[in-house]
C-alpha cells in the first residue's frame, strides 16, 4: 500500500471519529437539554402545589379565625348583658333594703354601692374595644397577603444570613436535591422508554 491510500484512510477515519463525536455532543446536549426542561417543569409544578396549598391553609385559618372572633364577641355580649342584669338586680335589691329601713340606719354610715350603672357601663364598653381592637390585630395576622410574606421570611433566612450575605452551604444543599430531582426524573424516563 501506498502513503497517499493511508494517508487517506488515516483522513477518512478520523472524519468519521470527528462525526460520531459531533454526534455524541449533540445527544448530549439534546439530553441536557430534556433534563434541564423537565426540572424547570418540576420546580415550576412544586412551586404551584405550595403556593396553593399555602393559599389553601391561609383560607382555613382566615375562617376559622372568624369564627372564633363571632364566638368570642357573642360569649362577650352575652356576658355583659348578664352582668348588667345582675347588677340591676342587686341594685334593685340594695335599694329595697335601704327603703325598709326607712331612715332607721344612718346614711352617713350605710356604705354607697361599689360603683353606678354609668361606671359599670363605661367598663363594659372599655372592655368591648379591647376586644374588638384584639379581634382586628387577629384578623390582620392571619391575613393570606401577611402569611404569605411570614413565610418568604423564613425561606429567605434560610439561604440569606443577617448581613444580607447568601449561606453558601444552603444553597449547595438546594442544588443538591434539584439535581438528584431531575436526575431521578430522567432516570424515570429512561425507564419507562424501556
Amino acid at each position: 500500500m501506498s502513503d497517499s491510500s493511508l494517508t487517506d484512510k488515516a483522513a477518512a477515519a478520523v472524519d468519521d471519529a470527528t462525526d460520531t463525536a459531533a454526534k455524541a455532543a449533540d445527544a448530549a446536549k439534546a439530553e441536557t437539554a430534556k433534563a434541564a426542561d423537565a426540572a424547570k417543569a418540576e420546580t415550576e409544578k412544586a412551586a404551584d402545589t405550595a403556593k396553593a396549598e399555602t393559599t389553601k391553609a391561609a383560607e382555613t385559618v382566615t375562617t376559622e379565625t372568624a369564627k372564633a372572633a363571632d364566638s368570642a364577641k357573642a360569649a362577650t355580649a352575652k356576658s355583659a348583658d348578664t352582668v348588667k342584669a345582675e347588677t340591676t338586680k342587686a341594685a334593685d335589691t340594695v335599694k329595697s333594703a335601704a327603703d325598709k329601713a326607712d331612715g332607721a340606719v344612718d346614711k352617713a354610715a350605710t356604705p354607697p354601692p361599689p360603683r353606678s350603672m354609668d361606671e359599670i357601663e363605661a367598663e363594659l364598653e372599655a372592655t368591648r374595644e379591647r376586644l374588638a381592637g384584639r379581634i382586628d390585630d387577629l384578623t390582620e395576622y392571619v391575613k393570606p397577603a401577611n402569611i404569605v410574606e411570614r413565610q418568604k421570611s423564613k425561606l429567605k433566612s434560610v439561604f440569606v444570613d443577617e448581613y444580607g450575605g447568601i449561606k453558601p452551604d444552603r444553597v449547595l444543599m438546594a442544588a443538591g436535591i434539584v439535581v438528584a430531582v431531575v436526575g431521578l426524573s430522567v432516570l424515570r424516563r429512561r425507564r419507562r422508554r424501556a
